[in-house]
């Protein structure tokens, strides 16, 4: 087989665990918020990127709060230490790769902030 050829078959296992990681990441992260539902303050998104196909440690969770004044609340009950010990346990529930989940960031931001800095554009800010 042709360096080309062995790259090309790579490419397509790879993509195709990485549909199979951003399902699982999806249900972990939907689990999650329904455990936190009815909590105040309420996140207003979640979503997650990364290059977790190549190496589990490569993604990034993000839940947004609303404002400013949400995600310091949100910090100062303790419920983002929460979120992400929620993430991390669903993640490991949903067969994610357990040596990815230690190292795999869980963030936090605000949809004020993202208006601030960067006019609402989410690929600037979350680049």
């Amino acid at each position: 087989m042709t360096a080309k050829a062995e790259y090309q078959r790579e490419l397509r296992e790879r993509a195709v665990r990485q549909n199979r990681l951003d399902t699982i990441v999806g249900g972990a992260m939907a689990r999650v918020a329904a455990q936190i539902a009815g909590q105040q303050p309420s996140i207003c998104d979640k979503f997650f990127y990364g290059a977790s196909a190549i190496h589990p440690k490569n993604l990034v969770t993000w839940y947004l709060f609303s404002t400013d004044a949400e995600l310091s609340a949100a910090k100062a009950r303790g419920l983002t230490a929460e979120l992400d010990r929620l993430t991390r346990s669903e993640l490991l529930a949903g067969t994610y790769p357990a040596e990815g989940v230690p190292l795999m960031k869980v963030s936090f931001a605000s949809e004020e902030e993202m208006q601030r800095t960067t006019g609402g554009n989410r690929s600037s800010y979350f680049k």
